[in-house]
């Protein structure tokens, strides 16, 4: 049984990569171990909505790479039209030698109670996908794999050509897609807020909420939106 210091110390390592080496192959076996763990998330109702397709052949995969960059486009031109700057993942993801497309069958809904179907269907299912993703990837990362998250998957654009391209029939939806490979070198830890900035114990304690103060300079310091918002600050303060 993995006890609670093995299992932090692979939640600490685990990284989400955009840079794959693509002359090292990923076996059979490993996919097949990683999906096995998958399938024992938790999901409402035990719906377990879950599908995989596991891709391999490098055309495909630099197709399916294209075909995210083409929907980048409008998605840059909005940052940039509301934000005066776009930082955006690459596609070197299409180096890994398996991409794996995560997909859900809704119709596992009707697994939930009635009341439940009405209130939340669609929250559960996505916590269904949500939680076999997360354990695709800390399998991989337990085997010294790298892995990425591909959100971008589901936009109406690139869902609508992959479902074309791979035959992914309806009802079924893409959720996610997650490329498995090797690192083509070392990632440093993105930066983690400390415990005691969001554990509350009892009641909620109101000292903690941020502020919009405090919310921008985290959004802008540590987040996605830090690569350019930490040296718009450093400017400011300068200024």
């Amino acid at each position: 049984m993995l006890n609670i210091d093995e299992l932090r110390q692979l939640t600490i390592q685990r990284r989400s990569i955009r840079g794959y080496d693509e002359s090292r192959e990923v076996s059979h076996e490993a996919i097949r171990a990683i999906l096995e763990c998958a399938r024992w998330a938790p999901s409402g109702g035990n719906g377990q909505p879950w599908e995989f397709v596991v891709v391999r052949d490098k055309e495909t995969r630099h197709k399916i790479a294209d075909i995210y960059m083409k929907q980048l486009e409008p998605k840059r031109e909005m940052d940039l039209a509301v934000r005066g700057t776009a930082k955006m993942t690459g596609d070197g993801f299409r180096h890994a030698p398996v991409h794996l497309i995560i997909l859900g069958d809704p119709r596992v809904k009707e697994s939930y109670p009635i009341r439940t179907k009405l209130e939340k269907a669609d929250s559960h299912f996505i916590t269904g996908l949500a939680n076999a993703t997360l354990l695709i990837h800390l399998a991989a990362a337990s085997l010294g794999l790298a892995s990425q998250y591909v959100s971008d998957a589901n936009s109406p654009y690139m869902e609508t050509m992959l479902k074309v391209m791979l035959g992914i029939p309806e009802p079924l939806r893409i959720y996610h897609l997650v490329p498995i490979g090797y690192a083509k070198g070392p990632v440093a830890a993105p930066p983690r807020r400390e415990l005691e900035e969001f554990v509350h114990y009892e009641k909620y304690d109101v000292s903690k909420l941020r502020g919009e103060e405090g919310m921008s300079q985290f959004i802008m310091t540590r987040t996605l939106q830090g690569g350019y918002g930490r040296r718009r600050l450093e400017e400011e303060q300068k200024g």
